[in-house]
């Protein structure tokens, strides 16, 4: 039920990702269990053309590799969404800290190298009765719009 993007990496489409995160907002609802959402505008740069349509290949690689084997992720252009679950608010924003520091760092392709920069939009949810799906994404949304006005390698929590 994965879906290979065109770079080989796995990520999920937007429609499994939602039908996936409904589920797991549901299990934490009922269940309750903290449940973290990222959102992540990465903007490419490099020194040629071939290693600009190699970076979002470098990208999914190198997030794939720093996130567990539970976290949901889906792409779409330039945006990722990142489903956290059983993970609280210190550790969404850990997530956060972590995933710029890594991209910090250039990364090489076969092409040259390529670095990014990034755009977090983060939020949580203790779980239980009061946790929305629309309410997380609205608040991840929001986050985002927020780092977007701060700049860039930035991230945004809206708890």
């Amino acid at each position: 039920m994965r879906k290979m993007d065109s770079h080989d990496e796995e990520v999920y489409s937007s429609d499994v990702f939602r039908v996936l995160a409904e589920y797991e907002i549901s299990r934490s609802i009922r269940y309750p269990t903290p449940l973290g959402l990222l959102k992540i505008e990465m903007t490419p740069n490099a020194s040629n053309e071939e290693a600009l349509r190699a970076a979002p290949a470098a990208f999914t690689s190198a997030l794939n590799s720093h996130l567990r084997s539970v976290d949901i992720t889906s792409a779409s252009g330039r945006q990722f969404s990142i489903l956290l679950p059983s993970t609280n608010a210190a550790g969404t924003e850990t997530v956060c800290e972590r995933l710029l520091s890594i991209f910090r760092n250039k990364f090489d392709t076969k092409f040259g190298s390529v670095a990014f920069s990034l755009q977090i939009g983060a939020s949580s949810h203790n779980g239980g009765p009061t946790l929305t799906s629309a309410g997380i994404f609205q608040s991840t949304e929001t986050a985002l719009k927020q780092s977007k006005l701060k700049g860039p390698n930035t991230f945004v929590f809206i708890s």
